[in-house]
């Protein structure tokens, strides 16, 4: 359970995850009912969300993507490290690969959410190995596994609005290699080192407040060590199992947070005043994940693929993490102001910090149709679907699920091989939310709507010779 905050009285700041806009309503609601015991609003906390990626065992690659993500078990291109290490003992020249991505989502209930970001998503380098009979091949790679780049804007409807821009990621540097010890199995790991992190700016408009307007600064970066372990067996050629584990890790962090607070005009004393902290003391249990999947290939040319996977969030932790409260007008014109300490949380859930969480989980499926123009020319058609379960539950206990809906091409030239998918996510639901403060247990019923839009393109270039 949540801790209390180890310093000075004040709530849990206003954080969610991805575009989860009831958990905004519910903890606003519940923040608003708790104001007469001295809680600091919900609206003067920064926040930064994981925009929708929880799970870990997701990959990258617009070829992946294409079908759903249901690539578990059909993971044989460079980008197999990301999804599944054992897919690497598949690749038999030397490649490079490249894949970028273009993020957009939009949220409608208690507040208007947009984002909007463009960013690299992965990678990598690979080499063909062998030892005797046994064939593989190893890979450096690059991940932006969570990635922040964008612009937001958050509008209440009634003249409360934050804009806000964040850049970088959750990055992950990994050494991976996937072999073939028999016939029917392949096997491979990576090393996987988290870095990076993300750098936050929010400017946020109250009127009517004594303080309508705060500037917030954050810079959140995080260091850790993990390691994926995958396995594709092959009972008949043209089926295979996959099998992958993602390690639990501990990150360290060092987290700074800066903010300031314009209060309305007073010739007597200040209009602005500061507040800052950094600590090293931060840091996040991330959870393990588990996935499995199938492939079967129909025929030559026609593929389909289906994933589950299953992440632990509700063992996900920050230690020490610290909102930042406002600094006090002067009072006293011989007297500066004292800035206030932070509000140290010995122990929250991440990364909402506001509720219990429990295990993410992702079914996912689709199929891959190749049409063979000529020997060296290939036009690859692809669709897919999934379902993803939430990490937190409504107020009435129920645990949100969303639906969607992916398609992709390409075009394979000899070496070359470009790809690009398109990723709808969507979802509609009336949430009974009790009213604060009603001892008779009133609710309001508020419907929520949610469209995320990813767009990936990928090059792989694989050389021709052969060590």
């Amino acid at each position: 359970m949540p801790s209390t905050p180890s310093s000075a009285p004040g709530s849990a700041p206003d954080r969610r995850v991805g575009v989860r806009a009831w958990v905004a309503l519910w903890v606003f609601l519940a923040t608003l009912g708790a104001g007469a015991a001295g809680a600091q609003p919900i609206f003067d906390q920064d926040r930064i969300d994981l925009t929708g990626q929880q799970n870990l065992t997701l990959g990258a690659g617009a070829r992946a993507y294409g079908m759903g993500g249901a690539f578990l078990a059909r993971a044989d291109d460079a980008t197999a490290a990301s999804w599944n290490p054992a897919g690497l003992s598949y690749l038999r020249s030397p490649e490079v690969s490249l894949v970028g991505n273009h993020n957009s989502f939009r949220e409608e209930g208690f507040e208007t959410d947009t984002f909007v970001g463009s960013s690299f998503d992965f990678a990598a380098f690979t080499w063909p190995v062998a030892f005797k009979d046994v064939q593989g091949s190893i890979q450096l790679s690059y991940q932006r596994a969570i990635g922040f780049d964008g612009t937001r804007a958050i509008d209440f409807g009634d003249g409360r609005r934050t804009d806000g821009e964040s850049n970088g990621g959750f990055d992950v540097l990994a050494f991976g290699t996937g072999f073939r010890p028999t016939r029917r199995l392949r096997v491979g790991f990576t090393v996987n080192r988290w870095l990076n992190g993300y750098q936050q700016d929010l400017v946020r408009q109250v009127p009517g407040h004594p303080r309508p307007l705060r500037e917030f600064e954050t810079d959140f970066r995080p260091r850790g060590w993990s390691f994926n372990l995958g396995a594709i067996w092959s009972p008949i050629d043209t089926l295979n199992l996959g099998l992958v584990y993602k390690t639990p890790f501990g990150a360290d962090v060092t987290m700074s947070k800066k903010r300031k607070d314009t209060w309305e005009s007073d010739s007597s004393f200040e209009t602005e005043t500061y507040n800052a902290a950094t600590s090293d003391e931060v840091s996040i249990d991330f959870p393990e994940s588990v996935g499995f999947g199938i492939s079967w290939r129909l025929k030559d040319t026609l593929t389909v693929s289906a994933d589950f996977t299953q992440s632990r969030w509700s063992r996900a932790w920050i230690y020490n993490y610290f909102p930042l409260p406002p600094t006090p007008r002067r009072t006293d014109p011989s007297e500066p102001p004292t800035p206030p300490p932070p509000d140290v949380f010995d122990e929250l859930p991440y990364p909402t910090l506001v509720a219990e969480q429990v295990d993410s989980q992702q079914i996912r499926a689709g199929v891959e149709w190749v049409v063979i123009s000529s020997p060296r020319v290939k036009i690859p058609l692809r669709a897919g679907y999934f379902n993803d379960r939430q990490i937190t539950a409504y107020p009435d206990g129920r645990v949100p699920r969303y639906n969607g809906v992916t398609v992709g091409t390409g075009l394979i030239l000899g070496s070359l091989l470009l790809d690009v998918a398109y990723l709808l996510e969507f979802g509609s639901e009336v949430v009974n939310v009790p009213i604060p403060g009603d001892d008779a247990g009133a609710t309001v019923p508020v419907q929520f709507s949610l469209r995320t839009q990813r767009v990936f393109a990928s090059v792989i270039y694989r050389f021709d010779r052969r060590p």
